[in-house]
């Protein structure tokens, strides 16, 4: 049964959602009218799918949450709102909702955009799994090899091309590395700099603006940082 956490500060429209979704055979495993407890109990229970409001209880709105959940659990949500301000919605291009849906909604149009939802976010993961499971073949000295994914330490940008890195060699690649990490699985590569893409697994330590893999230091640009931080399992 799929799982679906409500985030909403009116009671009623809280109430309406979990009636429809049961009527359904939807498992709402709990809900939240602030962003702090939303996001502590989203991140213990794992739903499926997250109903979003925009405007909740407290000084965090649901587009801060949205982003908090971007970064640090992945899970799908769909923004449910009366908003459709001009400033909202441009806001909203900043995060990655599965849907969005206009307050006063059907039940039908809750229904499809919640099923909607979560088989793209099913569609999603079964690619993401197929990505980690594959090992990476490049073409090298006239011969096409193969190069497991944990032994890439990073990707470096070279003009048009980039190098993929590993302990003990470097091949060029004739793609940019753009489109190179269209293929690469998110949960274990990581951009930190507009030349250098990195595989988490080889990180050795982290200082002030350098990451330290396979005895080489490589810069942090600035604005990737936060996402790093936020990527690492940091106790």
């Amino acid at each position: 049964m799929n799982k679906i956490y409500i985030v909403e500060d009116e009671p009623l429209i809280a109430q309406t959602i979990e009636t429809v979704l049961k009527k359904y055979h939807f498992q709402i495993v709990g809900d939240a009218d602030n962003a702090e407890d939303a996001f502590e109990e989203i991140s213990e229970l794992k739903p499926n799918l997250v109903l979003l409001d925009i405007t909740l209880e407290g000084e965090t709105d649901g587009i801060d949450l949205a982003k908090k959940i971007d970064v640090s659990l992945k899970i799908p949500y769909i923004f449910i709102t009366s908003l459709s301000d001009p400033i909202t919605i441009q806001r909203i291009k900043q995060c990655n909702p599965m849907g969005y849906i206009v307050k006063p909604f059907t039940e039908q149009n809750l229904l499809a955009n919640v099923t909607l939802g979560i088989f793209k976010k099913s569609s999603i993961q079964e690619n993401e799994t197929k990505k980690t499971s594959d090992d990476f073949f490049v073409k090298h000295q006239g011969k096409i090899i193969k190069i497991p994914a944990l032994e890439v330490c990073y990707f470096e940008a070279y003009d048009n091309y980039c190098f993929l890195h590993t302990a003990d060699n470097k091949y060029l690649i004739t793609h940019t590395l753009k489109s190179v990490e269209e293929k690469l699985p998110k949960n274990q590569f990581i951009r930190i700099h507009r030349s250098t893409t990195i595989n988490i697994k080889h990180i050795e330590s982290i200082f002030e603006n350098t990451v330290l893999i396979n005895e080489r230091e490589i810069v942090i640009g600035k604005t990737y940082k936060e996402e790093l931080l936020q990527k690492i399992n940091l106790l």
